[in-house]
């Protein structure tokens, strides 16, 4: 199982982990079989392909050890699963990776106090890209996946809409995190939807 970790594991420019596939059953302390199948029932977004091999994102595989370890974690199977979660654990808070996760942290704080200045004179925005209104000068960017969640779409244009400040505090009380809440939203508020087919087109999610 060391080898497994030792040998199955990349980590990225952001600092985040990703667990080679092909690794994952020995991880898990499962069948191939099983493995194949846990990682099939993942979201695309935390699957990708590094130099041609697949890899799963690390916080599916620690989630999914966690949920061994809850329902199996007994005996000699328990203790490999807790094993195989604290070998995870040393590698996520290493130093040289969270070295790595706070400074791509930073750059997107950075990138996200420019995105209205971007997006406004890329596309030449004048009026509110949901209610029509015309744009006033204490307009904002207004993601569409949220910055909180979806952070590594946070500093993309087209990740979000000039709006009217009072359209983005409507957007924010509503708990608007992603483009279907935000079409749903759009709807019930008579709002323009025209957005939408493009930027589901665009990142293909």
């Amino acid at each position: 199982m060391k080898n497994a970790w030792r040998d199955g594991v990349l980590v990225d420019e952001k600092g985040w982990i990703w667990v080679k596939k092909e690794k994952l059953h020995t991880i898990l302390r499962t069948s191939v079989d099983n493995a194949r199948y846990i990682a099939m029932k993942l979201p695309s977004e935390d699957k990708q392909y590094f130099n041609g091999e697949p890899y799963i994102r690390g916080f599916q595989v620690v989630a999914q050890l966690a949920k061994e370890i809850e329902e199996n974690g007994v005996g000699k199977r328990g203790l490999a699963l807790i094993a195989s979660k604290e070998f995870y654990e040393s590698i996520y808070m290493c130093d040289t990776v969270v070295r790595l996760r706070l400074e791509y942290d930073k750059d997107k704080a950075v990138a996200r106090r420019t995105l209205k200045k971007k997006r406004k004179k890329t596309y030449n925005v004048k009026y509110d890209e949901l209610t029509g209104d015309p744009l006033k000068l204490n307009c904002e960017f207004s993601h569409i996946r949220s910055y909180a969640i979806y952070k590594q779409y946070a500093d993309d244009i087209d990740n979000g809409l000039m709006v009217n400040k009072m359209t983005h505090r409507l957007i924010t009380e509503r708990g608007i995190n992603d483009e279907n809440q935000l079409l749903a939203l759009c709807q019930e508020q008579g709002w323009k939807t025209d957005w939408y087919e493009p930027y589901i087109n665009k990142f293909r999610f």
